[in-house]
């Protein structure tokens, strides 16, 4: 049997919270890493949509297109409501942008690789969420 080279071993490793962190850390800036960070939650999400090594994470892959998003200029309304909501992490307030933190790039770069409608649906299907279907009682 062929032995893997160590970054083919790294990347068919099971996707695990430290390795999450450590990649996204890896690729973005450290002001991201506020807020609170659920791993296990974003794992489950991650493996319903069948992403569990490190390979299949695509952080890499989107990392451009997330940082366009986040530097998008934001209307002072919107900053001061995010400021109101949510408090000052994650803000600047005067460039009128905000940055994700590192759950929200995970879930940025799960729409950008399946899509909205994926990523919707992975909201749809999870327990005790509202389904499409409901039940009406006949008079």
């Amino acid at each position: 049997m062929k032995s893997l080279h160590s970054r083919a071993k790294i990347d068919l490793a099971p996707l695990t919270a430290r390795a999450l962190r450590k990649i996204v850390g890896s690729l973005f800036h450290r002001r991201h890493d506020y807020g609170d960070f659920e791993p296990e939650e974003l794992l489950d999400e991650l493996a319903r949509l069948g992403v569990t090594t490190a390979k299949r994470l695509l952080m890499k892959k989107h990392r451009r297109a997330i940082l366009r998003d986040e530097r998008a200029k934001m209307s002072r309304r919107k900053m001061l409501y995010l400021l109101d909501e949510f408090g000052p992490e994650g803000l600047d307030m005067h460039a009128n942008i905000s940055w994700f933190a590192t759950s929200g790039l995970v879930r940025q770069a799960i729409e950008k690789e399946f899509g909205w409608e994926a990523f919707i649906a992975l909201y749809d299907r999870q327990p005790g969420a509202a389904s499409g279907s409901s039940e009406k009682s006949a008079p």
